[in-house]
């Protein structure tokens, strides 16, 4: 994985230096057009004005014209001067630049274990910049002894998220200022940006973070999990909403939980409200996770990878009904059924259940007896069947489980609730599936006689053959991913432009202003509705004479081609970036979170 980001970290030292530059020499046309462009507002826009203004006061405003004629030609010679200095940008000046990027970037990238130690440079280039990235760990890889580890209850994803972007806060700011939680019972995700030179630094951020949290060391943890940057970043995560990496090819269930997962780190808490704690998205992180809904809803409906697709409920219930016999020694429509939990995951059960075996024996246990029954009087579920479901306390478990056949575990609990010692002894078989994460049947229980468990790693047979049926769309579907890919990295990298256009924007501004003033005695002679022609008019020609170069950032063009142009904008015009909104420094906190 480090490989990967490595790779991308460096990858814009490896392009032809006279590709840099010859994309710098397309770029000084667009000096020319603004001053053709203010040449013809000059003799079009600007006479207009004038002749308006002459039969107004003709006699008063006088030679007034021809200083407001002179403030324009300022303004030309100014575009003038920017193109010529464009045109002495040479190639061993580019070359350092990159050089530079590529030293930070290798600097970066060896492990920190102090993350105050860190040594957040900033060099020339496209500090602006910002890269997004994905790291975890899911079924494909890791165990769900090591899952459980990571795994993060939805109340919590906020202050998972928050607690990370503190974490890797340094004297010189925050090195990942966005993060957002995904954690199921079959991944644990954390999606994040920070800014492109300090991306290194902030994976290893991030793997620390990991480490602290699961108490694991480098050597347990870091075989299981998996990075990815940039471009893969953002098709793993289309993949996943997709439903493309999930456990049941093409499920539905996935889309739901990265809505969550955009809900909350889109949160912001009410006034007076102590209790909830804020989002850390930001507006990259966000709008990654926005378009994996969108691309989420675009390929289920496009393609047929959802036909007949099951949650990870319905491969249990499957998954009962495959091993009934072998392990019971009668039919799945006879077993008496135990569910505990009534939660999202049992519903989803029950809809499965019910489905294939709609008068099935069903007793639903949980710990509050209303929410059980309320989950059985839920509309879609009776509409499926339930006419032998019952409901009970979670302190008759036991006695319930004694009289079953077949118990289902979908809890929220952090320790196992059933042990060895629980159901050894029985009178009848017993088969037991456990879809939770942490864990709710403690290891062993697999080795008591008469008894079988499985648990959510066995469902992947279960799954296989339906996977088998879906293949044939995942070619479809991967090929609109890597279209919607491409674009989200196009409105990505032009957000690097944001802050140099503002800055743009106002060194005009400046220049405007600096040359009225310098007018101001020769114009005093004019009313107030004539002053604010003249600086309307102004700051009209301004607009008009940057407009080319707002919607040469907003081209539609390979990613590598819009940095070029963002790195050029900023060396032509020696500009600081500008954020309109704030920069992250050390005494702010990130955008959406709630300052300490």
């Amino acid at each position: 994985a480090s490989s990967e980001g490595s790779g991308s970290a460096i990858a814009v030292t490896q392009r032809s230096m006279d590709d840099v530059e010859n994309s710098v020499a397309d770029f000084v046309p667009k000096i020319s057009a603004l001053q053709n462009q203010a040449e013809l507002l000059r003799s079009g826009e600007l006479r207009q004005v004038i002749d308006t203004m002459r039969s107004l006061r003709k006699n008063e405003l006088g030679g007034v014209f021809s200083e407001v004629d002179q403030l324009l030609g300022a303004l030309i010679d100014a575009i003038h001067s920017l193109r010529d200095s464009a045109l002495t940008i040479r190639q061993s000046e580019l070359r350092d630049h990159f050089e530079e990027v590529d030293r930070v970037g290798q600097a970066s990238s060896s492990p920190k274990d102090d993350v105050d130690s860190l040594r957040m440079s900033d060099p020339d280039g496209v500090d602006t910049m910002m890269e997004v990235h994905v790291v975890g760990l899911s079924h494909h890889s890791a165990p769900v002894e090591v899952r459980q580890k990571l795994a993060v209850a939805e109340a919590d994803w906020n202050k998972y998220a928050q607690d990370l972007v503190q974490f890797a806060r340094t004297s010189n700011g925050y090195v990942v200022p966005e993060a957002a939680v995904l954690s199921t019972c079959n991944r644990f995700e954390l999606y994040f940006a920070s800014p492109e030179l300090k991306k290194y630094s902030a994976i290893e951020c991030v793997h620390a973070f990991l480490r602290q949290q699961s108490g694991l060391s480098r050597e347990e943890l870091s075989p299981y999990l998996f990075t990815h940057t940039g471009h893969s970043a953002i098709n793993h995560l289309f993949e996943v909403s997709s439903g493309l990496d999930s456990l049941v090819l093409g499920e539905a269930q996935i889309l739901s939980q990265v809505k969550a997962c955009h809900g909350h780190c889109m949160e912001k808490p009410e006034p007076g409200s102590e209790d909830m704690i804020a989002g850390s998205g930001g507006k990259i992180v966000a709008k990654m996770l926005n378009a994996g809904i969108r691309i989420g809803k675009l390929v289920r409906t496009r393609t047929k990878i959802g036909k007949g697709s099951v949650s990870v409920s319905s491969a249990a219930v499957e998954l009962m009904m495959s091993r009934a016999m072998a392990d019971l020694r009668k039919p799945s429509s006879k077993v008496q059924v135990c569910i505990v939990g009534a939660g999202k995951m049992s519903r989803l059960l029950l809809l499965a259940l019910f489905s294939k075996h709609p008068d099935i024996s069903v007793v639903l246990v949980n710990r509050s007896v209303d929410k059980a029954q309320a989950v059985l009087d839920d509309d879609l579920v009776k509409a499926r069947g339930g006419t032998n479901a019952t409901v009970a306390g979670i302190d008759e478990m036991f006695d319930v489980m004694k009289k079953s056949d077949v118990v289902f575990t979908a809890t929220g609990s952090k320790e196992p609730i059933i042990h060895p010692a629980d159901v050894e002894g029985r009178e009848r078989s017993l088969m037991m599936v456990d879809i939770s994460v942490p864990l709710n049947v403690a290891p062993g229980c697999e080795n008591v006689d008469g008894v079988a468990s499985y648990s959510v790693d066995d469902l992947k047979k279960v799954v296989q053959a339906n996977a088998q049926k879906r293949q044939s769309e995942v070619l479809k579907a991967k090929k609109i991913i890597s279209e919607e890919v491409g674009k989200f990295q196009v409105w990505q990298a032009s957000q690097g432009a944001v802050p140099y256009l503002a800055a743009l924007q106002a060194m005009a501004e400046n220049i405007r202003m600096t040359e009225t003033e310098k007018m101001s005695k020769k114009l005093k002679g004019l009313h107030e509705k004539e002053r604010a022609a003249v600086d309307k008019l102004t700051k009209h020609i301004v607009d008009q004479l940057f407009r080319p170069i707002y919607y040469s950032m907003k081209e539609d063009e390979e990613v590598d081609i819009k940095k070029d142009k963002i790195w050029a904008l900023k060396n032509m015009f020696q500009l600081e970036p500008l954020y309109k909104r704030g920069v992250l420094t050390e005494g702010e906190a990130p955008a959406g979170q709630l300052k300490a």
